[in-house]
């Protein structure tokens, strides 16, 4: 069996990895994040042996009529850790009764209490699983991405000049060293990209360009914040890594001045034009490198190809989506990681 940590059941990319598993002969079953939170699933603890019991409609390979499945932890064979839990996850949950105002510190310390209860519960999980064949792993799936700049420089690749600052000053004089009177530099999250919701809205980190005018508009002193020279692209590379194989696509996002800056500021109306693209022999190779550098298998790469015509690399996420490179580039690799986990499954065996 083949157990998938997910995020939630809205992550159409998993559900089709298990569609291909269930395709291939395989046997898989699917814990979402989000079930430790209302979902269904339990599991029991009896002596040295633990047990879970989750919704059927989460495993591939099911009986039709089954309402649960149960799975003994000693029955995995391979573990694929797509994604885990959302930090903000009990943030639109009422925990009280008719809150007032004056309680917003009590609920802000039950909706940490829960968090860190989820966590505990998932990090027991991974240790009675330690000793399985994991297709990427919860210990480097967050990677700091200051870390892996300088590792990418070291392993030969070109790097934007950086920054972290908390003084108007300092980035001031960043700006006119990187990029003179007329240029600007771009400014992103130290760590993750996170989304905060108000009401009815979502508002989504972007990565943003800030000229002069806008960094003489700042104050004085800000939270420590990440910029970085902005480099005139050519176009953006995306490369996802799946054991030592290395797929590219190119993404044309400078050519719409919506998704110039960030290709994630998505135009509906008007795609960016994405395509299958082969990277430079020396490029595939540094790659490769720093992927084994960070002990990643999975991994989705962010390069740009400047106008000058090096290759920068940008940065790393080690579970970042790979549908959206896989369908335009006609990669497959939906069936390339169901069959990865399969071959995962056969070496825990010791097939």
């Amino acid at each position: 069996m083949i157990l998938i940590f997910s995020q939630s059941a809205m992550e159409p990319t998993t559900e089709e990895v298990m569609d291909w598993l269930e395709a291939l002969g395989a046997r898989a079953l699917r814990l979402n994040g989000e079930d430790l939170d209302g979902g269904a699933m339990c599991f029991r603890v009896d002596g040295p042996e633990v047990t879970l019991h989750l919704d059927a409609t989460t495993v591939a390979g099911a009986e039709p009529a089954a309402k649960t499945v149960a799975l003994p932890l000693a029955e995995v064979g391979a573990v694929w850790f797509r994604r885990w839990l959302q930090e903000r996850r009990h943030e639109m949950v009422s925990l009280l009764d008719g809150p007032s105002a004056e309680d917003h510190q009590l609920h802000h310390g039950l909706r940490r209490h829960l968090t860190l209860e989820s966590r505990k519960l998932g990090d027991f999980l991974f240790s009675r699983l330690a000793d399985r064949p994991w297709l990427s792993h919860p210990r480097r799936a967050s990677l700091n991405k200051l870390d892996v700049l300088i590792r990418a420089a070291q392993a030969g690749f070109a790097t934007p000049g950086t920054l972290v600052t908390t003084e108007r000053d300092e980035l001031r004089r960043f700006c006119l060293d990187c990029c003179g009177t007329a240029g600007a530099v771009i400014t992103k999250p130290i760590g993750e990209v996170d989304m905060f919701i108000a009401g009815e809205r979502s508002h989504f980190i972007f990565t943003a360009s800030l000229d002069l005018e806008a960094i003489d508009a700042l104050p004085e002193r800000f939270a420590p914040s990440l910029f970085q020279e902005r480099i005139e692209k050519a176009y953006e590379l995306r490369v996802f890594y799946l054991a030592g194989e290395l797929y590219a696509m190119a993404i044309f996002s400078q050519l719409d001045p919506q998704t110039r800056t960030d290709f994630r500021r998505y135009n509906r109306e008007r795609p960016n034009r994405m395509v299958p693209f082969r990277l430079p022999a020396e490029t595939a190779e540094r790659l490769r490198l720093l992927m084994e550098d960070l002990r990643l298998e999975t991994g989705s790469a962010d390069l740009l190809q400047a106008r000058d015509g090096r290759i920068v690399f940008l940065e790393i996420n080690p579970v970042g989506q790979f549908g959206m490179v896989s369908k335009p580039c006609n990669y497959h690799l939906e069936r390339k990681v169901a069959a990865t986990l399969i071959r995962k499954e056969l070496d825990g065996r010791g097939a």
